[in-house]
Order: C-alpha cells, then sequence, then structure tokens
C-alpha cells in the first residue's frame, strides 16, 4: 500500500483519480481549500489548505510515497481576470509542492498537471511533447513556468536527492458533473438541456476531447511504470499528452450537443477572445508507446455519458 498525496484532490480530475486510487488499496490524502459533494463518498483524509501556503503543503507531503499536484488556477479565463491569483496559485504553490517533496524523508515522486496551453498556438498537427512552448495566455505562461521549476527541482541541490517528477499535459478533460459548469462541454450540455441559446466565443477552434476515465487511466498507468524500476528510468523527467488525436471545432461541438439532446436551442457566435487557442490536436504517440495509453472512449459516446448523467439533475429542479 502506497500513501498518496493530490493536491486540489476536491477538483475534477483529482477526485476522480482519488477513487480509483482508494479501489487499488492505496492509502490516499487530499489537499484543497474546501471540500464539497465531488468527494462525499470518499473516506480519506481531506487537508483544508492552500498550495500557496509552504507549511501546509510540507505537512501534507511528508510520509508521502507519491505526490500528484493538481492544484491550479485552472481555467484560461479565470487568468486573465486575476493574473495575480493566477501566479501565485500555479508558480508559487507548484514551487511550495517542489521544495516540500525535496525534503521530505520519503522522497515521494512527483505528478505534476500541465496543459496543452503551454503550447500557445500550433505549428503544426498533430502536436507532440517537442512543440515549441509560446503559451498565449496568463494560465499557459504560468503552467510553463510550473514546469520549468520542476525542471529544476530535477537536478541535486546541496547534496540532495532530485525530485523525480513526472509532466501530464491534459487537453479538454471532460466528462463528470463534477467538472466546472464554465467550462465549454458542461455548459453546452446545460444550455441544450435547458433549450438555452449556446454563444460561441469564436466557434472554428478546433480542440482535442479527452474522456475522465481515460484521462486517469493515463494517470494511473504513469503512476504504476513510476514505480517499476525497469520503466521508472524511462519516465522520469518527461511529460506525456493523454489526448485523443482527434479534433473537433467548438461550432461542430455545440451542433453534436444540440442533435444529441435533442434541444431547440439555437448556436449563436461571436467574436473570439483574444486568448484563446485556435487549434490544438494532441499527439498520443508518446504516451501511448511509453505507458500503454489509449484515449477509448469516442467524444460522441463520452457526450452521451455525460448528458445521462447531468439530465436527471435537471428534471429534479
Amino acid at each position: 500500500m502506497r500513501k498518496v498525496l493530490i493536491t486540489g484532490g476536491n477538483g475534477f480530475v483529482g477526485s476522480h483519480l482519488a477513487e480509483k486510487l482508494e479501489e487499488r488499496g492505496d492509502s490516499v490524502a487530499l489537499l484543497d481549500l474546501a471540500f464539497n459533494s465531488n468527494t462525499e463518498r470518499l473516506g480519506c483524509e481531506k487537508i483544508r489548505g492552500d498550495v500557496a501556503d509552504y507549511g501546509a503543503v510540507k505537512d501534507a507531503v511528508e510520509g508521502r510515497d507519491a505526490v500528484f499536484h493538481l492544484a491550479a488556477v485552472s481555467r484560461v479565463a479565470w487568468g486573465e481576470k486575476d493574473p495575480f491569483l493566477c501566479w501565485r496559485t500555479n508558480v508559487l504553490g507548484t514551487l511550495n509542492v517542489l521544495e516540500a517533496c525535496r525534503k521530505a524523508e520519503t522522497k515521494p515522486i512527483l505528478f505534476y498537471a500541465s496543459s496543452r496551453e503551454v503550447y500557445g498556438e500550433s505549428l503544426y498537427l498533430p502536436v507532440n511533447e517537442n512543440h515549441p512552448k509560446n503559451p498565449k495566455s496568463v494560465y499557459g505562461m504560468s503552467k510553463l513556468a510550473a514546469e520549468k521549476a520542476c525542471q529544476a527541482y530535477s537536478g541535486r541541490h546541496d547534496d540532495s536527492l532530485p525530485v523525480n517528477r513526472v509532466v501530464f499535459r491534459f487537453s479538454n478533460v471532460y466528462g463528470s458533473r463534477r467538472d466546472l459548469p464554465e467550462r465549454v462541454i458542461p455548459k453546452f450540455m446545460m444550455k441544450a438541456l435547458l433549450g438555452e441559446e449556446i454563444t460561441l466565443f469564436g466557434g472554428e477552434q478546433i480542440l482535442d476531447f479527452t474522456f475522465i476515465d481515460d484521462t486517469v487511466e493515463g494517470i494511473l498507468n504513469a503512476y504504476d511504470a513510476s514505480f517499476d524500476v525497469g520503466a521508472a528510468e524511462k519516465i522520469f523527467g518527461q511529460d506525456f499528452h493523454f489526448v485523443t488525436g482527434r479534433g473537433i471545432s467548438v461550432a461542430d461541438l455545440a451542433r453534436t450537443i444540440v442533435d444529441l439532446t435533442d434541444s431547440p436551442s439555437r448556436v449563436i457566435q461571436t467574436d473570439a477572445k483574444c486568448f484563446d487557442v485556435r487549434s490544438f490536436v494532441g499527439d498520443p504517440t508518446k504516451s501511448r508507446e511509453a505507458l500503454g495509453f489509449e484515449a477509448r472512449v469516442k467524444l460522441e459516446d463520452g457526450l452521451k455519458i455525460l448528458r445521462e448523467e447531468i439530465a436527471p439533475t435537471i428534471e429534479a429542479s
């Protein structure tokens, strides 16, 4: 049994990951600002704290075998609205986790949740992990800075061991009521089920949407490999996409959801936001070859699953 900490453990990805880890028999602790229905079924340790508070992070990390650092200001729009909070949480928070891992006696492996936003506009498709990094949003810049901090902590410091780390670059994860309602798929799904107008900011953007179960499976594959002596040396210090390799425009996504819900909703297009990336389709080759990752859930099937989860809550309200 391994002892695991998940920062941002009450969040969308963190809560689903925690459930899977508990099912496997690991001892899980969650660190987050607050806890709600996302984690009400979890009986694990729940620690209220801010990743920007080094003391809280240090205490939470001590004694762990692995740390999944998912806590973040996690929306591009929020980073534009409050850049200071975005930098404070995403960069200082990551530095605190890194320093706590470096000083912990157990030398936990760090799994850092980054984003496709670090690339900015795609120079080619599909985007692989070696694509140039030129983020265009505050959020993307903060994620890239945190990745650089992880890289810096991979070396020895004052004869201490490096922090063994693996970086995940997520791409538009979806598929559960626990997702933030402001994100594109849950927002479109809710609007369609209510018959309300769906507003697109642009709509031509091509994006790669990954179902939550596939994302969590990729994380767990990396987690297992990191404790396998033969495999670990090949993945420490590496970054991995958990993507489908298939893109869809935001406009087509909206129309697909309207059709899937048999909704009367009208789709209205307005101007795109200046910080939105116009196209991203990820290359899953590296994670498939190194981790055995495969995105199995097709977008339409994932949308049907989400529809069945959300629809009853609307009918009951």
